[in-house]
C-alpha cells in the first residue's frame, strides 16, 4: 500500500528544517548570536530576534514513521428490524442515535412489546413446551439467565425450568404470564442496536415481515482506503486516530484487512484510477462523542518503528550552517550544543530520534515555543 508521508532525508526533512531554523532564533534568544554557535562553518550570520524557549527532557522511548490516510468514523454493522407479529398499528418507536440493549424494547406494535435479545441466530418459531430442541432454544436460555431468571442450563431443550423462568420473566415486564412467547415477540441480534432511522412512521401500520427499523451495532469503527500494493498492514497493528476536532487523539486497532481490491478516484495528479483495499480499524466506545457518525477523521498507520531509542521533540532541533542538526542542552553547569544525528520522525507525537555524544536521557534541551 502506498504510501505518501514524506521522507525523513527528502521533503519530510526540508520541511521540519522550518522549525530547526526556528531553533537557531532560539539560540540567538538565549544569548547566543548564530555567528558564535559554530566557530569557523560558514559566513558570520546576523543575530536574530528573540524568541520565547522552553525546557523538554530528553526521553527513550519508541518512535514509529507513520503513514496518515483520511478514514470515516461510523459504527460496525447494518441491520433490519423485521414485524414478524399480525398486521398492527405501529405504536412506539426508538428515536434516531437511541441504543437499544438486551431486555428492552424494539418498537410496540398495538401495545405489543418487541424485545431485543442477543444472538446470531434468527427467531424463527414460538418458543413454548413441547417445541424440538435447537440453538434458538438456547439462545433464549442464555437471554433469560443474563437477565436474572434463571432457566436452568442452557442446553437447548425447552424444559420447566425454561417455562418458569419465561413466566418471570414477563412478569417482571408486565405483560401476561403464559410460559410461551409467539413468534415475532423476540428479535434476536448479535448485540445491541443502534437505530439509525425507523421504516415505518409511529402510527403507521405494519404488515407482516415489514421492515421497521435500521441501525447498527454500538461498536464505533473507522473505515480507510489504502492503496493496493503499498505497505502491508494486518489486523491487530495499531494506529493513532485524530477525532474531527483536529485535536483529540485516540489509539485504535486494525480489525480487518480487505482481500479483494477495488477501483477508487484517480490518484492525486495523475488522472489514472487508483485500486484501493478496505480496511477497517476499532476504537473504544467510550472515546466517541454523543452524536458522531459517518464524521471524517484522519488515521496515522504505523509503517516503520524504532524501540527504545533516544528522541526529543521536533522543535529542538538547531539547523547547523553546513548541514545537520544539533540541540542546545539546558541543564548541567555548562550549557552547550551537541551535534545529533536524527533517526525516525514521529509526526503523531511530535518527536525525533536522536543520537549524539553526551546525550542521555534525562537531559533538559532547549525548545522553540509557538
Amino acid at each position: 500500500m502506498s504510501s505518501r508521508h514524506p521522507d525523513p532525508r527528502g521533503q519530510g526533512r526540508a520541511r521540519r528544517l522550518g522549525l530547526a531554523a526556528g531553533g537557531l532564533v532560539l539560540a540567538a534568544g538565549a544569548g547566543l548570536a548564530a555567528v558564535s554557535l559554530w566557530p569557523g562553518e560558514g559566513r558570520p550570520a546576523p543575530a536574530s530576534a528573540a524568541v520565547p524557549v522552553a525546557v523538554a527532557a530528553v526521553v527513550r522511548t519508541d518512535v514509529s514513521a507513520r503513514q496518515v490516510v483520511s478514514g470515516i468514523l461510523g459504527y460496525r454493522g447494518s441491520f433490519s428490524v423485521v414485524n414478524e407479529l399480525p398486521a398492527g398499528v405501529v405504536t412506539w418507536l426508538p428515536g434516531p442515535g437511541r441504543i437499544v440493549r438486551r431486555g428492552q424494547a424494539l418498537f410496540q406494535l398495538a401495545g405489543q412489546p418487541v424485545t431485543l435479545l442477543y444472538g446470531p441466530v434468527p427467531a424463527w418459531r414460538a418458543f413454548g413446551p413441547g417445541m424440538t430442541p435447537g440453538p434458538d432454544v438456547r439462545e433464549l436460555q442464555r437471554n433469560l439467565a443474563a437477565l436474572g431468571f434463571s432457566p436452568g442450563p442452557s442446553d437447548g431443550r425447552f424444559g420447566w425450568a425454561t417455562e418458569t423462568a419465561i413466566d418471570r420473566w414477563q412478569q417482571a415486564s408486565g405483560m401476561t404470564e403464559t410460559g410461551i412467547i409467539p413468534l415475532g415477540e423476540l428479535v434476536f441480534l448479535p448485540g445491541p442496536l443502534r437505530v439509525t432511522t425507523a421504516a415505518v412512521p409511529l402510527g403507521a401500520p405494519a404488515g407482516l415481515g415489514a421492515a421497521v427499523l435500521t441501525g447498527t451495532s454500538d461498536t464505533p469503527s473507522v473505515s480507510v482506503s489504502l492503496s493496493a500494493g503499498g505497505s502491508a498492514v494486518q489486523p491487530g497493528d495499531s494506529v493513532i486516530v485524530t477525532m474531527p476536532d483536529g485535536t483529540t487523539t485516540v489509539r485504535g486497532a486494525i480489525t480487518s484487512v480487505g482481500r479483494v481490491a477495488t477501483v477508487a478516484g484517480a490518484a492525486a495528479g495523475t488522472g489514472i484510477p487508483q485500486a484501493v483495499i478496505p480496511v477497517t480499524i476499532s476504537i473504544g466506545t467510550s472515546q466517541v462523542a454523543p452524536g458522531l457518525d459517518q464524521a471524517p477523521v484522519q488515521v496515522a498507520i504505523t509503517q516503520q518503528q524504532h524501540r527504545d531509542v533516544l528522541a526529543v521533540p521536533v522543535t529542538a532541533l538547531l539547523a547547523r550552517p553546513g548541514g545537520g542538526y544539533a540541540v542546545q542542552a539546558a541543564s548541567g553547569s555548562a550549557r552547550r550544543l551537541i551535534p545529533v544525528t536524527t533517526g525516525l520522525f514521529d509526526d503523531a507525537t511530535g518527536l525525533v530520534e536522536v543520537t549524539g555524544p553526551h546525550l542521555t536521557a534525562g537531559l533538559t534541551v532547549e525548545v522553540a515555543q509557538g
